[in-house]
């Protein structure tokens, strides 16, 4: 039980930071559409990667939750509180 409950949240927690910093680093992504769109072709690049070396498997459910932590990370981003701390 231990190993399906670092899986779920592992993943999805791991993609969080990259909802923020993607927009901060890149100024197009900030529109819902680009931004998940970018990260849509960022995520399966990971798993691509990860099914030629050899390093990890092309798992669908890995793609599944790594992009909802990400438009989480990308609401924390939106938020007023944030742009103002960046201001």
């Amino acid at each position: 039980m231990d190993i399906p409950i670092k899986n779920l949240f592992g993943n999805f927690i791991l993609f969080l930071p990259m909802g923020i910093y993607l927009p901060f680093f890149i100024k197009k992504t900030n529109k819902v559409m680009v931004f998940s769109i970018s990260m849509i072709v960022l995520l399966f690049i990971i798993e691509v990667m990860q099914l030629v070396t050899r390093k990890g498997s092309f798992d669908v459910d890995d793609f599944i939750l790594n992009m909802p932590g990400a438009l989480i990370g990308f609401g924390i981003w939106r938020t007023k509180f944030v742009q103002k701390l960046l201001k």
